[in-house]
This record gives structure tokens, C-alpha cells and sequence, in this order.
């Protein structure tokens, strides 16, 4: 094998993903937005972000009422009705955020939703104030700290620098407005809460990218495969179940789920690989099957390593025969593959490959047993194949492929 040839088969062993622009770094491009995030980690993210919405959004809530006090004792009587006006619409914004992050668990866009409504509400009622009162504003104790204070608690939530830098800039908006409605704009006094606005969200945005990195970082020594990046097991069958409970609280709702596949793939004869060409080889047999899958399937589907030689995907909202085609093209890129030995001998593999669709009348464990001796049989039957676990054994094709 020639120098250009080994260099492209190194190249191809390592994982990238191919949607990733390889100019920005890895640091930057995993807290700049989800793109990159899979499902499972935004499933987590979520758990975090939920938690600091409850109990921010209980605080919030709890103090608009309380401050109405400080306004009866401090305001003039003119002012309190329409203050009291925009205040009852703020915590009745409040409860309804509360509810919908009690309500959402693990649905990431609905508590980013809530989260933005959660800041911003308090910055709209802030506007209110600006548009009903102007120079009265001075009066209002308390009030032109708003804007100051929402910034700095988005350093408290697990978001990316998209997100919280969107909600920063909304804010930092009704801000600019307000201080030129006042009259405010022009001097040093705005001037100066412009700068503290500033300087608050750029360390806004450092405790963020400080956070979802420090998530990622747990997240994937805690689920991630070491050798191939895939999920392992554990994680796997968490957010299976996720989705299985997901479907059946559809089917309780007399809706249609969307389908979901399995697809179990086992590397031929792999114990031989190691047997003869030893362990390293096998390792980069085993990142090459990982990479071929990672290019082969979407970016939402589960992909994980199931046990030693043996992989699992599932394929939420793909029908069963369409998966025969995903598994089609696997099973071809595996027979075009191949790792060098310690000699520069080209080694090849193949895989076999077993194919279910969970049933909605079924628990995942049946869906499991089935597609796990489907995989068997196609072994069984010659290996390098698929064969397509929902169809009697008379109607399969157990051809090679």
C-alpha cells in the first residue's frame, strides 16, 4: 500500500463528524448551539435546565406579589393601578411558566421556550413601566435594576451561547429603548448601564460556555463508548425506554405513534480478527464499523455499542422497510472496508445484521429477544446479511445481499 493510500485509511478511521465545520474549535463548537448535541444529551441538558427553571421561576413568582407592599408604601397613589395592572399580568406569565416546565420533562425546545419567557417577561413589564411613566420612571424604586438583574441570572442556566446570547440581546434591546424613551440615552448615567449590561452578558456568556462544557465533559464519560464515541449500552436503553413510554402514552391517547426500529449488527467472525492480527487491529475494526454507522444513519437516531463486537441502532420515525435500506448500505460499506495490520496487510470485515420494528402492543424487552435471534439466524444462515425479523422464515431472502 502506498504513503496517499495509508493516510486516507487513517483518515477514515477517525471519528468526525461530517457536519461539523472543522475551522471552528471543538471547545467553541460544542457550547456555540445543539446542532452538534445528541439526543440523548439534550435529553439531559433538559434535567438541568428544568430544575433551575422551577425554582427561578418559583422565586420570580413569589416576589411579584411581595413587592406590590413596596409599592403601596412607596409609590405615589396615581401610579399603583396601572403598576398593579402590569404586575398581575407578570406573575400570571409566571404560574404559566412554572406550569409548563413542571408539565415538560426531557422536551428541550418547550423549556428553552419557557426559559426565554421566564426572562423577558419581567423585561417586557419593565418596558411597560418605561412606556407609562417616562421621566416618572426615577420614582418606581427598584425597577431600573430589572434589566441588570434577568441578565445575570441567565448565567445560571445550562444554555448554549446562541441561546442565551438571543435572550441577552432581547433584553439589552428593551434596555436601549427604555433609556431613549427617558432621555437617558445620551448621557453618561445610560451610557454607564449600558456598559454594566454589556459586561454582564459577556460573563453571562463565559458561565455558560463554562457550564454546558463542563455537561458535555460528564455526559460523555458517563455514555459514551471510549474506543468507538458511540452510547453504550446503559444510555441506550435508557432513552429506549424514553421512547417506548413516549409511544404507549400515544397509544393511550388512541394517536398513532411513530414507528420505531431496531437494527443489531455483530462483526463476523471478529474473534478470529483478534486472534490472529491481535487487539489493536480489532480495536480499529471496530472504530471503522463505527464510523460507517455514524455516516450511514441520522442524526437523531440512537446508535450505540451494544457489547463487545455488537452494535445497536434505533431508528425513531422509520418505518421497517425503509431500515432494510439503511441496513443494505451498512452491509455494503462493510464489505468495502477494511484496517491494516502491523505488516500493512489489509484486513476486511463483514457484519450480520438482525431487524425489528417495536410493536405498540409490546414491551422493549420482547422487541430485544427478537431482533437479538434474527441477528443469530442470519449468522446462522451464512453471515453478511440482513434478515428482517418481522417476516416468517419461508418469505425471508436469505441470499447474500
Amino acid at each position: 500500500m502506498d504513503t496517499s493510500e495509508r493516510r486516507r485509511h487513517q483518515l477514515a478511521i477517525r471519528w468526525k463528524n461530517p457536519w461539523e465545520p472543522q475551522w471552528m474549535p471543538a471547545s467553541l463548537r460544542d457550547t456555540l448551539n445543539n446542532r452538534y448535541h445528541s439526543r440523548d444529551f439534550n435529553y439531559a441538558r433538559s434535567e438541568y435546565l428544568r430544575t433551575r427553571l422551577l425554582v427561578v421561576g418559583l422565586v420570580f413568582t413569589l416576589l411579584a406579589p411581595l413587592w406590590l407592599l413596596v409599592d403601596y408604601l412607596l409609590l405615589p397613589v396615581e401610579l399603583l393601578g396601572e403598576v398593579a395592572l402590569g404586575r398581575l399580568g407578570l406573575m400570571v406569565t409566571l404560574l404559566g411558566v412554572l406550569y409548563t416546565a413542571w408539565k415538560n420533562q426531557n422536551k428541550l425546545n418547550r423549556l428553552r421556550n419557557a426559559l426565554a419567557v421566564l426572562l423577558l417577561a419581567p423585561a417586557i413589564f419593565y418596558g411597560y413601566l418605561v412606556v407609562m411613566f417616562g421621566d416618572q420612571l426615577s420614582s418606581l424604586v427598584g425597577y431600573s435594576f430589572i434589566p441588570l438583574l434577568l441578565i445575570a441570572f441567565l448565567s445560571v442556566f445550562p444554555l448554549t451561547l446562541v441561546e442565551s446570547f438571543g435572550i441577552g440581546l432581547m433584553i439589552f434591546t428593551i434596555q436601549l429603548l427604555a433609556l431613549s424613551i427617558t432621555g437617558q440615552l445620551s448621557t453618561a448615567y445610560g451610557w454607564q448601564d449600558l456598559w454594566l449590561l454589556g459586561t454582564l452578558l459577556a460573563i453571562s456568556l463565559w458561565a455558560n460556555h463554562s457550564q454546558v462544557s463542563a455537561l458535555l465533559r460528564l455526559y460523555r464519560q458517563a455514555s459514551m463508548d471510549s474506543l468507538t464515541g458511540l452510547l453504550n449500552r446503559g444510555i441506550l436503553m435508557k432513552q429506549l425506554e424514553e421512547l417506548c413510554r413516549q409511544r404507549d402514552e400515544l397509544v393511550k391517547d388512541k394517536e398513532t405513534p411513530n414507528p420505531i426500529t431496531l437494527l443489531m449488527f455483530d462483526l463476523d467472525r471478529f474473534k478470529k480478527v483478534n486472534d490472529t492480527y491481535g487487539h489493536s487491529v480489532g480495536d480499529q475494526a471496530l472504530q471503522v464499523f463505527a464510523q460507517i454507522l455514524r455516516s450511514e444513519l441520522r442524526k437523531n437516531d440512537l446508535v450505540a455499542r451494544y457489547g463487545g463486537e455488537e452494535f445497536m441502532a434505533a431508528l425513531p420515525g422509520t418505518p421497517k422497510q425503509d431500515s432494510l435500506d439503511v441496513a443494505e448500505r451498512i452491509r455494503k460499506q462493510c464489505e468495502q472496508a477494511f484496517v491494516l495490520a502491523h505488516d500493512g496487510e489489509k484486513v476486511t470485515f463483514t457484519t450480520s445484521i438482525g431487524i425489528t420494528q417495536i410493536r405498540n402492543d409490546e414491551s422493549l424487552e420482547d422487541a430485544l429477544q427478537r431482533v437479538d435471534s434474527r441477528l443469530y439466524m442470519a449468522k446462522h444462515q451464512g453471515r453478511n446479511r440482513y434478515i428482517d425479523a418481522d417476516l416468517p422464515l419461508d418469505e425471508q431472502d436469505l441470499s447474500y445481499r
